[in-house]
C-alpha cells in the first residue's frame, strides 16, 4: 500500500503540473473566445440544453445523495451481515463528500471572475481568496463533482466507465454553454474530480483492509 501511495503521489504531481500548464495556455488563448462564442448562443436550444444537463451535478443533488447514501450504507454495515454494495455505496458517498470539500476550498483560494462579469464589464482573471459566487469560477464545481463520481463508478465497475465519463464530459461542456464557466475551469474541475476519487479509493481500500485484519473480541458469556 505504501508503494501504491507513492506512485499515486508521483502521478498526482505530474498531472497537476501538466494541468497547470494547460490551464495557462487556455486562459491566455481560449477562454475568452470560447465564452463569447457560448454567449452568442444564449438564446438558442443549446443554452437551454446546457442548463438542463448541468442539474445532474447540482450541489443540492450531491448533498442529498451523500446524506441518504451515508444513512443507508451505515445502517447496513452496522448489521450482522453487511452487504458488499454497502461498502461500494460508502466509497461513492465519501468520494462525493471529499469532492465537494476540495473544490470549495480550491475555489476560495483561486477565485476568478465568472463569464457574466466578462460580458458585463470585461472583468477577467483570478480574484483570490473570495467566497463571492460571481468571483469563484475556478475550478468548476459541477465538473469536479461529476468527474469524481464517474471515476468512483469506473473504479468499482469498469464496464460502465465509458458511459460514466461521457456523461461527465457532457456536464463539463454544458457549464461553458450555460455561461457559468470557462473551458479552463472545466478542465481543472475534471482533473480535480479524478484525483479526489483516486485518492479516496486508495484510502477506502486501506480502511477496509485494516478492519478485516483487526480481530473481533466478544465479551465473555
Amino acid at each position: 500500500m505504501t508503494s501504491e501511495r507513492s506512485r499515486l503521489a508521483l502521478r498526482t504531481a505530474l498531472v497537476v503540473l501538466t494541468t497547470a500548464a494547460l490551464v495557462l495556455v487556455m486562459y491566455t488563448f481560449l477562454d475568452r473566445p470560447a465564452a463569447w462564442f457560448a454567449h452568442g448562443m444564449q438564446h438558442t436550444p443549446v443554452h437551454a440544453w446546457a442548463r438542463g444537463i448541468s442539474y445532474l451535478a447540482d450541489h443540492t443533488v450531491f448533498f442529498a445523495f451523500t446524506a441518504i447514501g451515508f444513512c443507508v450504507c451505515c445502517a447496513n454495515l452496522a448489521g450482522r451481515s453487511p452487504r458488499p454494495w454497502a461498502r461500494h455505496l460508502l466509497f461513492l458517498c465519501l468520494t462525493a463528500l471529499f469532492a465537494i470539500a476540495m473544490v470549495e476550498s480550491v475555489k476560495f483560494v483561486f477565485g476568478r471572475c465568472r463569464p457574466e462579469l466578462l460580458f458585463k464589464d470585461h472583468q477577467f482573471g483570478f480574484t483570490w481568496f473570495t467566497q463571492a459566487f460571481v468571483r469563484n469560477s475556478f475550478p468548476s464545481g459541477h465538473t469536479t463533482r461529476i468527474f469524481a463520481l464517474a471515476t468512483g463508478i469506473a473504479l468499482l465497475w469498469r464496464g460502465v466507465a465509458v458511459p460514466a465519463y461521457l456523461l461527465a464530459v457532457l456536464v463539463g461542456v454544458s457549464r461553458v454553454f450555460a455561461l457559468m464557466h470557462y473551458p479552463s475551469d472545466v478542465l481543472a474541475g475534471a482533473v480535480l474530480g479524478v484525483l479526489v476519487a483516486c485518492w479516496t479509493h486508495l484510502l477506502w481500500r486501506a480502511l477496509f483492509d485494516e478492519l478485516q485484519q483487526r480481530p473481533i473480541h466478544f465479551p465473555p458469556a
